[in-house]
């Protein structure tokens, strides 16, 4: 992830006062956790397991905090049942940034197949699991797909996942 797309995502997430930052660092999204970890607006939280952090992330934002959750798609998938359960169970909203492995245009060198199965789960995975998202491919539409999906998951009372694609990731 480029300077440019991480400054637009801590601009924005500052802007709509998302303070907590639960992170699961991975290569793409590192440069994102690293600026975080390193701003003294955020209070950052690095997590050893996927549903660790949503669990986190959940009782963080049930109790008034403005969070996200900021991981990669295998680790998104990894975390479905904790997932599953933020929402219709608990209405925790919950803001997740992914970074979208396999979706077009990936060429982190990671064998291809695997990226086939990250693009054929990831998205029918969050319909099963009735989780609002958007993929996010162009950085003239980051800012507005943060804003909408902050406000969204307050709103709704949910967790909204925006998958990070295309120029905004690569």
């Amino acid at each position: 992830m480029d300077q440019q797309s991480v400054q637009v995502i801590i601009e924005t997430l500052k802007e709509e006062g998302v303070d907590l930052a639960v992170t699961l660092p991975e290569e793409p999204t590192f440069s994102l956790t690293e600026a975080m970890r390193e701003d003294p607006f955020f209070q950052a939280v690095t997590v050893a397991g996927e549903g660790n952090g949503l669990a986190f992330c959940a009782g963080a934002a049930l109790g008034g905090r403005r969070v996200i959750f900021v991981t990669g798609i295998a680790g998104l998938l990894v975390g479905t049942w904790a997932l599953s359960q933020m929402g219709m169970v608990y209405g925790a909203p919950i803001l997740i940034l992914a970074s979208y492995r396999g979706d077009f245009g990936d060429h982190s060198g990671i064998p291809g197949s695997q990226l086939l199965m990250f693009k054929q789960v990831a998205e029918p995975l969050l319909g099963a699991l009735r989780v609002p998202y958007r993929v996010v491919n162009q950085k003239a539409t980051l800012k507005r797909m943060i804003q909408e999906g902050s406000f969204a998951c307050q709103d709704y009372s949910h967790p909204i996942v925006l998958l990070l694609s295309g120029e905004v990731l690569w």
